[in-house]
């Protein structure tokens, strides 16, 4: 079980997420996953052509196999330790930059061909976003709910670019 401690509207909140195993969920037929034909995707990259930024496809601890797909385990970083990973261009993106990836609809909420081998026990991802000295905004790709977190919490990492 996976402990999660988030400050949500001036209020601190202890939330509990339990899964079995990362699998896929189905997607809402009415309100389907993000397009892959919206993505350029090249190897251990994707191409949003709507908004204009490259994204690793592989989250902070995995490796893109030449083979397709993503190898590893996701890690989790606190938000100085995700900020280090930074580096050649690549960012933390910015907690609207993130919600551009979700779609409502699926479990995890981003496309799994774009962004391969999610695990629904590592859905909250770091934001660049700084509410002040003590929290940092995340991102929750299992509907696109957004919090502002301790930044010593331990959460998993997807970096963007500008640009192609």
């Amino acid at each position: 079980m996976a402990m999660r401690n988030v400050l949500v509207s001036g209020v601190f909140a202890l939330g509990a997420i339990a899964t079995s195993a990362p699998v896929w969920a189905a997607c809402d037929d009415l309100r389907p996953t993000i397009p892959s034909s919206r993505y350029v995707m090249a190897g251990g990259e994707v191409y949003d052509t709507q908004t204009d930024l490259t994204w690793q496809r592989c989250s902070a601890g995995q490796n893109w196999m030449d083979a397709g797909g993503c190898a590893g385990e996701i890690e989790e970083f606190t938000w100085a330790q995700a900020d280090d990973l930074a580096g050649d261009g690549w960012r933390l993106p910015t907690k609207d930059e993130l919600i551009t990836l979700i779609s409502q609809a699926c479990t995890p909420s981003v496309n799994p061909e774009a962004f391969p081998d999610m695990d629904v026990k590592k859905l909250w991802y770091w934001s660049s976003d700084q509410m002040d000295p003590d929290l940092a905004g995340l991102v929750y790709f299992d509907g696109g709910a957004t919090f502002n977190g301790y930044r010593t919490s331990m959460n998993a990492v997807r970096l963007v670019r500008s640009g192609k």
